[in-house]
This record gives structure tokens, sequence and C-alpha cells, in this order.
């Protein structure tokens, strides 16, 4: 990883950070604030470096890029609404196949929804236990949420999403990540 990479992550990652967290840090809620540190470092950290792991260990050259004007875009939207909408749109994995294959950019571009999917998955038992152990369950609650909203939308079959070069590639693939993604989301939003 070079050290623009590593800028590039590092600057997305607050940004995706103070655009989820911005009315809980105007309110003072530093407990909150933690937990979307956390759900920011677990959603959008580990989805974009799953899709360079998979990219580099079937030989395909990956680089995370920042989009810079994305960035400032999700600040002003966050401040201006206070909180209330957020849009995101920091940068993605950018590959480089010397030929087109189909079934390898899908297989990179489900890495991402699928191992925000396994985080969810891993939070819901803690949640649903509704035990008394706040603040974990508030922790694993957001991490949750943030991880299956995450995978929801990336899941999308919308150009440059992740879900439209899934589909492209299989619309098997496609709609067993997506159904995924939505129960997930759906737990989060409609059960808990």
């Amino acid at each position: 990883m070079d050290a623009r990479e590593v800028l590039d992550l590092l600057a997305s990652t607050t940004v995706v950070f103070l655009a989820f967290s911005i009315n809980h840090m105007m309110a003072g809620n530093v407990e909150r604030m933690l937990a979307y540190l956390l759900a920011t470092a677990t959603a959008f950290l580990l989805h974009e470096l799953a899709h360079r792991g998979v990219a580099k260990s079937r030989g395909v050259y990956a680089v995370y890029r920042a989009w810079y004007p994305g960035l400032l875009l999700a600040l002003v939207f966050a401040i201006g609404t206070r909180g209330r909408f957020v849009f995101v749109a920091p940068g993605a994995v950018e590959i480089y196949m010397p030929i087109y294959i189909p079934g390898l950019e899908a297989a990179i571009a489900v890495a991402g929804p699928i191992v925000n999917t396994v985080v969810a998955l891993t939070c819901l038992p803690l949640v649903l236990t509704q035990a008394q152990l706040y603040p974990l369950t508030m922790y694993a609650y957001t991490v949750g949420y943030v991880n299956a909203f995450l995978a929801f939308f990336n899941l999308l079959p919308i150009p440059p999403l992740d879900g439209f070069k899934v589909l492209r590639a299989s619309w098997v693939r496609w709609l067993t990540a997506f159904t995924l993604a939505v129960a997930m989301l759906f737990s989060y939003v409609f059960l808990l």
C-alpha cells in the first residue's frame, strides 16, 4: 500500500465517520460518536479492503482512490442537514485487468458487500438478546445497522455500484447477495 492510498483511505474513513456522526457531535454524545467510529471502520474500511484483498489474491492490480469532490459533498450535506441526510460517495477501489473477465469483476465487487453482511449478521445475536449490556448492545446495533445499510446500498444494480457489476456477470450471485443484504437491513430496521 503506497502513501497516497493510505492517505485516501484515512481521508475517506474520516469523512464517512463525520457524515454519519455529525448530529451526535453537535449534541456532544461521545458514546454515539465512538459507536459510529467503530461502525465506519468495520463498514467502510473493511468493505474497501475486501475489494482490494480479493483483487490482489486473484492477481489483479487494485488500489483505493478517494473521490475528493464526493468527500466534500458528503461533509456539506451532513453539516447542512445536521446529519439528517447522509450522502457519501468517498471513492472506490480501482481495479486494472489486462483482459476484462466479468466473473472476476463480480467476485471482486461482491466481496465488500459480503463482508458488510457478515459483520451485520455477527452483531445480530447480541442485538436480538436485548440484554442489559448497554452500551455494548448500542455499539452492536450501530455497527450492524451501518454494515447492513452499506451492503444493501452497494448491491443496488445501478452503475457504478457493486450490484451492477455483480448482476452483469451473474443474476443468481447478485440475487443471493442482495437477498441476504435486504434480510439484514430489514432485521435492523423493522425487527429491532
